[in-house]
């Protein structure tokens, strides 16, 4: 699209573009407080790894404990030194390594819900919010430049009479009543009287540019 060369990112009128502006501005504010906000509860829900590893390092612990009685108890006694081995080894399997399992799947755990739980409160609303608003201020950037790009080509062309005609045209059929009446007090008697001028500026107004200059107002200007 050719319009698309020339992009217009704010209105050309100050009541459109300080609009604008203020809510471009208010969605960054919105985004950022989200996103600020879903890390906020990532970091709140990851301080309960702080239990996991604490079991972790308890299992380990107690481990190291074992097996330094283990090393420290006598090898060389028969039957002693087994009974000793095999007692070590069942709290370890019975006491220490769980200890250390849990402390590992917990932390796994914990883990996954300080994810998930900051991606729904940070993502949810800056998907669904923000992500509506950015798809509506594409189309209005784009209906936008094609207004300016209609101006520009009108201009260029010298077909300000007929151009004023078909925006007056649109103006009686789109705007809504309260901006048709304030630009025309009789829109269908101007319409019907070729008195476009005044509709047309009414609707690109209302498109967020300026309205068309005949080649008279420019050469009068000059």
């Amino acid at each position: 699209m050719a319009y698309l060369e020339s992009v217009t990112l704010y209105p050309l009128r100050w009541p459109g573009l300080v609009w604008r502006l203020l809510v471009d501005a208010l969605a960054v504010v919105w985004t950022a407080g989200w996103l600020l906000a879903g890390w906020a509860v990532y970091q709140l829900v990851s301080q309960l790894l702080v239990v996991a590893d604490a079991i972790s390092r308890t299992g380990t612990t107690f481990n190291d404990w074992l097996n330094a009685f283990e090393h420290a108890a006598p090898s060389n006694v028969p039957g002693l030194s087994g009974v000793l081995s095999s007692l070590v080894s069942s709290l370890q399997h019975a006491a220490g390594d769980p200890l250390v399992q849990r402390g590992m799947q917990a932390h796994d755990a914990i883990q996954h819900v300080a994810v998930a739980l900051g991606i729904f409160v940070g993502l949810l609303p800056v998907v669904t919010v923000s992500g509506a608003y950015l798809l509506w201020r594409v189309r209005d950037v784009r209906e936008l430049s094609a207004a300016v790009a209609f101006v520009r080509a009108v201009e260029r062309s010298g077909r300000v009479r007929e151009a004023n005609a078909v925006l007056a045209q649109r103006a009686v059929v789109l705007l809504p009543f309260r901006q048709l009446m304030r630009a025309s007090a009789d829109p269908v008697g101007d319409l019907a009287a070729g008195r476009h001028e005044a509709l047309a500026a009414a609707m690109l107004r209302r498109a967020g540019t300026r309205p068309l200059v005949s080649d008279q107002t420019l050469s009068s200007r000059r």
